[in-house]
Parts: structure tokens; sequence; C-alpha cells
């Protein structure tokens, strides 16, 4: 019995150390793993950046280099109200200014440039902005700091920033291929890249002792006289333009007979819009009169403003590209000056829309539309959570791998049974130890070999302490300890007993104290303690 005692409490023991190696070898591969992480992402290697053009929402528009938030904070600290509608509809109409941000090169469609007119026509004092795609705030970041990377990194972040002007380069003439026209501006995919750093025009003297660039790699010209004679080339014999319906969003079988006139269409431009010398000339007497407000020192104009007795007293800023509006460029003071002005010039605005878009087209309904809203999971992407939301998911994927050793989740030891007679030697032990008297402890357990188990006491035992066993008078002592008291009649009765009745001698002669006799082992033995 022993035995298998001594066996189950090895296995246990062995049991609890095997875990406690596995969750400290998890441990250190993980801190391992954290080192590793670090030391990755640490250095002055060259960082890829994101492809975010345009971002007029958290988290995007404040950290990327492309983004609006910077624009969008410039608007609220002259005292207006920034919005971020998904599409045009009738919710717009209590606002002021609308930001068209395209993500692509391709202007807006006529179906998005008849209904933003007439929502100028709708109220006065109104005001569009329009800025091209051609400027890339990352590209731009990129070359300027391009000789601060580290010289083992140089091949490849010159390498890099080729690709992406490259990139950019094709996906500019797959959109647009040639030079086109779209009522609002000229759009001249052919003009000779410049950088422009002396400006003439009515706000040249608030800029010319500004120091930056501004980066030129397509024209929005004004739709004047001379530009009139350029016609495509699908109006000069070239191929006829593939016509391409636009798109209208649905929502159901029959969904002209479920939403009536509140239709949903998206507006995406099309060579097919001016598919004869009629649509082309009707268009350009539909543009209104325009007015350069910005050129560069060779004459070519960056910023010119539309006005038309279609929408009153109403205007539309056409802006070269979006230099003056995007996080990147707006470090510069040049750019942050023109950013301004543009900003002033559409003032007392109480309420911007900043509308995003990309090559898909603008979205036109007649149901009002909510400003974009994050919700489900997008809500850990936007400010605060999202400070947070990496370091609590690391953290927990830390969490997984503790709680996860190598021989499976750590276990509790099973709890051992009252009846194990092992806890009771245990608890003696403790008692003898908290008496502080090495003699008694080694006198009570000779008596234990001696009374219960009726055996020699062990070797060891003899050398310790006293030799000396419990006497027989210290046995008889706890023997009568040990039994109950006798009560005053009793005992009185045992002595008048012991006492002569008479003269007469007795047949023993009395004795003046009564002999204990030591207590035969086979009829009486003394109550042991550790019984």
């Amino acid at each position: 019995m022993k035995g298998c005692r001594c066996e189950v409490n090895l296995r246990h023991a062995l049991r609890a150390a095997i875990v406690q190696r596995s969750v400290a070898l998890v441990r250190f591969c993980v801190l391992l793993t954290v080192i590793g992480v670090l030391l990755s992402t640490t250095g002055c290697n060259y960082i890829p950046w994101p492809d975010t053009f345009g971002a007029v929402t958290p988290p995007n528009s404040k950290r990327s280099l492309n983004g609006l938030g910077v624009h969008k904070r410039m608007w609220e600290t002259a005292g207006a109200r920034v919005l971020t509608p998904q599409k045009l509809s009738p919710r717009l109409d209590d606002m002021e200014v609308l930001v068209l941000v395209g993500a692509s090169y391709e202007p807006p469609g006529r179906l998005a440039r008849d209904w933003l007119e007439q929502w100028l026509d709708n109220a006065r004092g109104r005001t569009v902005i329009y800025f091209g795609r051609d400027f890339d705030a990352e590209t731009l970041y990129r070359e300027q700091t391009l000789a601060a990377v580290a010289p083992a990194a140089q091949d490849q972040a010159a390498e890099m920033l080729a690709v992406r002007e490259a990139k950019q380069f094709v996906e500019r003439l797959e959109q647009v291929p040639e030079d086109i026209f779209c009522r609002w501006f000229f759009l001249r995919t052919s003009a000779r890249p410049i950088v422009q750093r002396q400006f003439t025009g009515a706000w040249a003297s608030k800029l010319n002792e500004l120091s930056g660039e501004w980066p030129i790699h397509t024209l929005l010209e004004p739709p004047e006289s001379q530009l009139r004679n350029k016609k495509p080339s699908w109006l000069t014999g070239g191929a006829p333009p593939k016509l391409t319906p636009v798109q209208k969003l649905t929502s159901g079988d029959d969904a002209e007979q479920e939403l009536g006139d509140k239709e949903v269409q998206r507006s995406v431009w099309q060579p097919n819009e001016i598919a004869s010398d009629e649509s082309w000339q009707s268009e350009w007497d539909a543009a209104g009169e325009s007015e350069v407000l910005l050129a560069g020192a060779d004459g070519e104009p960056l910023i010119h403003r539309l006005t038309s007795d279609k929408f009153g007293g109403s205007q539309i800023l056409i802006v070269a590209n979006g230099a003056p509006f995007l996080n990147g460029a707006l470090v510069q003071p040049l750019h942050r000056k023109i950013g301004e002005l543009i900003i002033a010039e559409c003032l007392p605005a109480k309420r911007v829309g900043l509308v995003s878009y990309n090559q898909a087209g603008l979205l036109i309904s007649q149901i009002d539309a909510g400003d974009q809203v994050n919700v489900g999971m997008e809500l850990l992407t936007v400010w605060p959570l999202s400070a947070i939301t990496m370091h609590a998911a690391f953290l927990g994927i830390l969490l997984c791998f503790m709680l996860l050793p190598i021989l499976g989740r750590p276990q509790g030891l099973p709890p051992r049974s009252v009846t194990d007679f092992g806890l009771h030697v245990e608890a003696m032990g403790q008692m003898l130890f908290e008496s502080r008297d090495s003699n008694f402890a080694v006198r009570m357990i000779r008596n234990y070999f001696v009374k219960v188990r009726d055996e020699t006491p062990p070797e060891w035992l003899m050398e310790l302490g006293t030799s000396e066993l419990i006497s027989p008078i210290q046995s008889a002592s706890l023997t009568i300890a040990s039994q109950p008291p006798v009560s005053s009649e009793i005992t009185a009765a045992s002595t008048a007993s012991t006492l002569p009745s008479s003269p007469t001698p007795p047949a023993t002669p009395p004795t003046a104290t009564a002999e204990v006799l030591p207590p035969s082992p086979t009829n009486q033995s003394p109550v042991d303690p550790l019984s």
C-alpha cells in the first residue's frame, strides 16, 4: 500500500514538473517570436506605401499622404462643418460647397455634371470644386526623401519609385488615352510635364515669396474658343467609341416599380458622351465663362473659375491637381497657402461635403443618403478605437500562445483523498514540530513502535535524543489519566471497604498504601496519542 501511494505521489510530481517546463518553453518561444517581429520591423529599410488616394474618412484620411484629413481640418478651422456624403442626393441641398475627390483620371460623367449644375442653380453662393488626379503626394515625398534612405536600400527605393511612376502613367493612358473636353475644362494629357515655381494671375502676388513647387503632368484648361477645334480622334475619322449605357443600381426584380422615380444611377465618363459634331458644339455652347485665378510662369492655367447664367450666383472651381488638398503636399507653405485661398474663395460656407468616388463613377439618387458611417467591425478602424485595435489583437495572440503549451493546456493536479493515511502522518509530524521539543517527539515515535506496532524501534531512532523508553510508572500514569473520573460516593465506599469492620484481626494486614502493579500487556494497555 505504501508503495502505491509513493508511486502516485511521484507521478503527480513528475506531471507537474513536465507542465512547468512546457509553460516555460512556450513563454521562451513567444519571447523569441516577439523579438524577431520587432527586429524585422525596425531599421532603415524602404517601406512600401499604401494605395489610398483621396481618402476622406478615418483612419486613412489622416495617416495617408494622399488623404484629405488636413484639408478637412482647414475647413473646420474656417468655421465650416465637413461631411462625407456617399452620393449626390437631395440631402446635399443644405450644403454650400461640394468637393469632388476622384480617385481616377477620368472627369465626372455628363449625368453628374448636369446634376451638379442644377444643384448650383437651386441657391446662390454655392461652389463645386474639382481637382485632377495626376498628382501623387506619396511619389513627391519619396522623391524628396530618396537621399535620406540608407545606402543599402537606395537601389530598392529608386526602383520602387520608378515602378510607381510607370504604373500611374499606364493608368492615365488606359483611362484617358487622348485630350478630351467635358464642358467644365479641356483635359490635355499631351501636355509636357513641368514643375511650377513662379506664378501669375490674381493670386500670384500672395504666393511668389513662398517656398515650394507644384509639379504638373496634365492640364485642365478653361473652355476657351481656341480649343474648340481640337476635336477627339473619333470625331475626325477614327474608330467609333464603344457605347456603354449608364448602370442602374436596383434593389429587386422589378426595381422601377418598387422605387418609382427614386432610382439610383451611376454616372461614369464615357467617350460616347460626345458622339457627333452636333454634340461637340452643344457641349461647347453650354460651357460657362471662365476666369483664370492662378497660372504658371509660362501662362498655363492652374486654377480657373466658371460662372454661368445656368447656375446663377454660384461657381465652379477647377484645380489642376490635388497638391493644395492632399496631406503630403500641405506641409509645404506654397500648397498650404493655395489651399487657404481656395477655401477663402468659398466663404462664408457653413456646410461642406467631400464626395469621394473611384473609376466606377459618382452615384446619383433621389433618395436621401447619409454620411459614410462605419458599422460592425469597421468601428475598430475608426479613431480612437483604431489606436488600440492592433495592440489588443497582438496581446490576444500572445495570450493564446501562453495558454496553449506543447503538451496541451496546463491542468491542475487532482486533490488528495481525505482517507489518505499520508495526510495523518503529515499532520502528526506538523504537531510534533510545533511542540519545539525534539526529545518529546522522539519518545512519541518510540512509543508508537513499541505500543502500536509492537516492534523494536529502529536504530536511527535509537540514536536520536535520549535512549529512555516510557517507564512503566509513566505508562500507568497515562492509563490512569486516560480513564474517566470516579465520583466521590464510589471513592468513599471503596475506602470504607478497606477498613476493618470488627476488632477481629483481619486475615491480611492492612497496608498504608496500595501497590500499583504494572499493567499486563494482555489485559490493559496505555492509550497512545499516536494510535
